[in-house]
């Protein structure tokens, strides 16, 4: 990342935000402060040093990204010298996008906004004003889910949200090492949780796109599915809508996550300095603990959504 990349991001996002307020582009406006964010971010991150360069061979990125399913140990080694990111999360980004479009066209939009819409209704929460005010923009919420341009946004949205996020993994894990007395910079540790994730998110792209063709959409739930319909894990042994936290639990100890964990501590203890077996393993594990609990918070919280 550089500083001209990052004020170029904020200016396209500003005048994403500008056009959306004054009608040329409505509905981007949300897109726009992300962008701006996203360039703030990159700025930032800028001021970050990269690691020690020493003269070894750079694996090209098509090869990273191919060998991190066959030879990870080796594609990891190389990023301890080579951190790089961004292929991998705009290719992640792009499988993410198609997934939700093909969902969309497979079940309907209308079916998915109307479902959302229903669960969002019987949220306690909610007073009667703001009930009358979600339904009477039901209309318009079915025709953005339909709108090729907004959903083109959610596309950028998308990339934005991912490279939050993964700066936020990194951070986590690179203060973990430091903290278990290991070595490792903060790019190493980015490439580390972007690379990790990489042949997850192409695997689950695969299956779910296959169950989604394989299976009847009218069996399909509009909310869960679209985040998964790989039946890898013990969900099915209990139903969502009566146990939305056992469900989330069960759910959440799925094959793919512990692919992702065990993809996860490859990466720490390969792209660091010096980074132990057990330092990468119990980092990749306590991430793996929180966002089980995070899961299970937003179940009990909302588990209308589940239904």
């Amino acid at each position: 990342m550089n500083l001209v990349a990052g004020a170029v991001t904020a200016a396209i996002g500003l005048l994403l935000a500008v056009l959306s307020i004054t009608g040329i582009l409505p509905g981007f406006t949300g897109t726009g402060v992300l962008v701006i964010l996203l360039g703030g971010l990159v700025i930032g991150l800028s001021f970050v040093d990269k690691p020690t360069v020493i003269e070894t061979e750079r694996m090209s990125t098509p090869a990273s990204l191919l060998n991190i399913f066959v030879s990870p140990t080796e594609v990891f080694q190389n990023l301890r010298r080579h951190p790089r990111w961004l292929v991998a999360v705009v290719v992640m980004t792009l499988l993410s996008a198609t997934y939700g479009n093909l969902f969309l066209n497979r079940l309907g939009a209308e079916r998915v906004a109307n479902h959302t819409i229903d669960k969002t209704l019987e949220m306690s929460i909610l007073n009667d004003d703001a009930r009358r005010q979600i339904e009477s923009g039901r209309a318009k919420a079915i025709e953005d889910t339909k709108n090729p341009m907004l959903r083109a946004g959610q596309v950028v949205s998308g990339f934005a949200m991912a490279v939050f996020g993964y700066s936020f993994l990194a951070a986590i894990f690179f203060l973990f090492v430091l903290a278990f007395g290991g070595a490792i910079n903060y790019w190493q540790a980015f490439s580390a949780v972007v690379y990790a994730m990489f042949p997850v998110a192409v695997l689950r792209f695969i299956l779910n796109t296959i169950v989604l063709y394989l299976k009847d959409p009218t069996e399909i739930h509009p909310i869960l599915g679209q985040s998964s319909l790989i039946q890898d894990n013990l969900s099915f042994l209990v139903s969502a809508a009566e146990n939305p936290v056992i469900y989330t639990l069960l759910a959440s100890l799925s094959i793919l996550m512990f692919y992702w964990v065990w993809m996860q501590a490859t990466g720490l203890k390969n792209a660091g300095e010096t980074v132990s077996g057990s330092t990468a393993w119990t980092s990749s594990l306590v991430v793996y603990g929180g966002m089980i609990l995070l899961g299970l918070t937003a179940a009990f919280l909302f588990p209308s959504f589940m239904s």
